[in-house]
């Protein structure tokens, strides 16, 4: 039986080796996506408050993982918002040029050529394994996790972000697999433990941040540049911390922690 090949993920090709860093610039209300923003801020917070509650020491050295890496974006913005703590980055992916950008971005930071299914680290090697919009992309999701447990410590923080699915199929064509949020649960608590799904980004909010409207001869979307300024007053719609259980999100993350791997 012939096994389904991988979806080329060819968007740095496309849009540039470092276009998820025009994506996150503030002082750019042109390129700035405030989804993509929040989405990084929340892993961001995420991590922070877990550090804190596990009373992590901060004069330890932590080896800090991003599986499927890219550009090495969510690494950057740690280094800045996170400065607390230290960190030995590593970064994984399989594209060279955004590689080459990580390695730019995040000059301390150690970058290689490698896919998530299978790497070259020593088990129990990293105290947080992160990863941001990849497995959506992959078409095995258990290989994936059963490798981040693998090279996990005892007591590991694993935070996974991924979009929320609400359509039949994928919306966006380089994804190979949406989870509703009970479904991406159970996935991870086959190789983790004390799993938690947060959601994020409400539906309401992206559809009015999708909105077009025809000024002249073009269409615009008038709440990008609103969500723009709200953001540059740390207002980000898509950072909404109340989450309540009858309005649709269309953003996850799950949160877990590894004990005694077998």
């Amino acid at each position: 039986m012939k096994t389904k090949e991988e979806i080329q993920f060819n968007k740095y090709e496309k849009r540039g080796k470092d276009y998820h860093y025009k994506q996150i610039n503030l002082k750019n209300p042109f390129s700035f996506n405030a989804y993509v923003y929040a989405r990084y801020i929340k892993h961001i917070e995420l991590l922070k408050k877990i550090l804190q509650e596990k009373n992590i020491n901060k004069s330890q050295n932590l080896n800090l993982l991003d599986l499927g890496c890219g550009d090495g974006v969510l690494l950057f913005l740690i280094k800045k918002y996170i400065q607390d703590y230290k960190f030995n980055f590593y970064g994984i992916d399989l594209s060279e040029i955004a590689l080459e950008t990580a390695k730019d971005k995040v000059i301390d930071g150690n970058f290689s050529k490698s896919g998530v299914y299978e790497t070259d680290f020593q088990n129990n090697f990293f105290d947080i394994i992160l990863s941001s919009d990849v497995i959506e992309h992959i078409n095995f999701p258990d290989k994936m996790l059963h490798e981040a447990k693998r090279i996990a410590k005892s007591d590991a923080i694993i935070i996974f972000g991924t979009p929320i699915r609400y359509t039949e199929s994928p919306i966006d064509k380089m994804h190979v697999k949406e989870f509703f949020p009970n479904e991406f649960k159970q996935i991870f608590e086959r190789y983790f433990n004390k799993v938690n799904i947060t959601r994020s980004h409400k539906l309401f909010y992206l559809l009015k941040y999708q909105k077009q409207s025809k000024l002249f001869w073009k269409k615009i979307s008038i709440n990008k540049y609103n969500y723009y300024f709200l953001s540059l007053l740390s207002k980000n719609p898509f950072l909404d911390q109340e989450e309540k259980a009858n309005e649709l999100y269309t953003y996850m993350f799950v949160v877990g922690t590894k004990y005694n791997y077998k």
